[in-house]
């Protein structure tokens, strides 16, 4: 999942069983919390506490939790032995924590004399309204070469000390979110398939287990077919086991892109123009290499983002309204996310977009495919996804029999209550289908 590189995050969909032609039983809201308080520390977990000792509350949290039915925590990390541990204790963990489950498991608690808030012990004992909720980890997130080395360099230690974290706090499954700094390399597909099916094994036949894949097909291809190895079905075989979480975001953005460009397009766009160094990608095209790749839709989620994509120093020609412009990276701002140049959340843009900004559509066979804005006067380009566009890429997960949707995270959306959350677009949109 990548914060800022391959994000990952709120996934919606329909739950099944861990066999992979099962019937949905019913519609599941899924979505990620970062520990990475900096970012929203106006949006803790609930119960857990500040500097003073005093418990926090979040009711626009809690009010999220009654839509949904499944809370990951990210992220979690392993170590050169493959112990999965808390990378934040201050965060993470409280005095209690520390002399209870760190003493039995004192490599999962690196640091733990500094334990504080217990964000993760608060975590474990969310609950909502329905009491559907599951709560799982994640492992990895961006820039994660080195947990996902220590995990497959020692997979029995790692699926051990996971299956052993889960049950001491009495969550439900597990997210694997491994960000290779390149492609994968030869038999590490494989390895990675027979982690999950451990993984299965050690957590049982309900348990929610799912791996979150980049949305580029040089990478998903690299999955089965890594340089200089011949194809294996191991796309295919994870999906027996796990779902496959589609990070359909960051497709574009001012670190690696010449031009401006949609950050999480549905469908591929035959405009774009052909650039060295400017991908070609969208969700569409992604889904048809998955299925293509013996995946069953009903076992792939699509994400979508709950923040934007900015770039500065925006000249836009006649007609362009910004879009596929060049750009200055120099004065591409930051926003609010962890000081990341180019990278805001979906509040922030919200904000933005009464300041100077005009929104644009791009309709691709009539059906909406990206969301984008510039101001000229600051010279700011934006790409995000709003509400219309969640529904419209709803729609399609329901057209396509995908398993539902995700998101990351939960703290970049507006409040349930307002029009525009992107939480409540996607929950809408695909109970009305089903209801239909």
């Amino acid at each position: 999942m990548r914060p800022i590189s391959w994000l990952i995050p709120l996934l919606v969909f329909a739950m099944r069983t861990a066999t992979a032609a099962a019937e949905p039983a019913h519609e599941i809201l899924m979505t990620f919390w970062s520990d990475d308080t900096t970012n929203h520390p106006d949006y803790p977990l609930p119960g857990s506490v500040d500097a003073t000792g005093v418990a926090l509350k979040n009711a626009a949290f809690l009010r999220q939790l009654d839509a949904i039915d499944v809370l990951a925590y990210a992220f979690l990390q392993v170590d050169g032995a493959g112990e999965v541990y808390f990378r934040n204790p201050t965060v993470d963990l409280s005095a209690s924590d520390s002399q209870g489950f760190c003493h039995q498991n004192p490599a999962a608690c690196p640091k733990s004399q500094s334990a504080q808030a217990g964000s993760f012990d608060a975590f474990a004992h969310l609950t909502n309204r329905p009491r559907t909720l599951k709560k799982i980890i994640s492992i990895g997130g961006a820039g994660s070469q080195g947990p996902f080395d220590n995990a497959l360099g020692h997979p029995e230690v790692f699926v051990r000390s996971a299956v052993a974290l889960i049950h001491a706090f009495g969550l439900d499954g597990i997210d694997l979110d491994f960000e290779p700094d390149a492609f994968f390399g030869p038999k590490q597909g494989e390895q990675i398939a027979r982690i999950i099916a451990d993984l299965r094994k050690g957590l049982g036949e309900q348990a929610f287990i799912s791996i979150e894949l980049p949305g580029d097909w040089e990478t998903l291809r690299s999955f089965d077919c890594p340089a200089g190895s011949r194809c294996h079905n191991n796309l295919g075989v994870v999906a027996q086991g796990a779902y496959v979480s589609l990070m359909g975001y960051d497709f574009h953005g001012p670190e690696y892109s010449p031009v401006t460009g949609h950050h999480a397009n549905l469908y591929s766009d035959q405009d774009e123009p052909l650039l060295a160094g400017f991908y070609h990608l969208s969700d569409q095209q992604a889904v048809e290499y998955l299925t293509f790749r013996r995946v069953p839709a009903s076992r792939i989620l699509l994400g979508y983002p709950a923040y934007f994509v900015a770039y500065g120093g925006v000249e836009a020609s006649p007609g362009t309204h910004g879009l596929y412009q060049p750009f200055d990276k120099s004065r591409t701002p930051a926003y609010d996310l962890g000081g990341a140049k180019g990278r805001g959340s979906y509040r922030v843009a919200e904000t933005l977009l009464k300041s100077g900004f005009t929104e644009h559509g791009v309709l691709v066979n009539g059906r909406l495919s990206a969301v984008y804005a510039y101001d000229p006067a600051s010279r700011q380009w934006l790409s995000y996804d709003n509400a219309a566009l969640v529904a419209s890429k709803a729609r399609y997960v329901v057209a396509k029999h995908l398993a539902g949707m995700m998101m990351w995270e939960i703290g970049e959306d507006l409040p349930l209550s307002s029009p525009k959350s992107l939480l409540k677009s996607a929950h809408t949109t695909l109970l009305g289908a089903r209801a239909d």
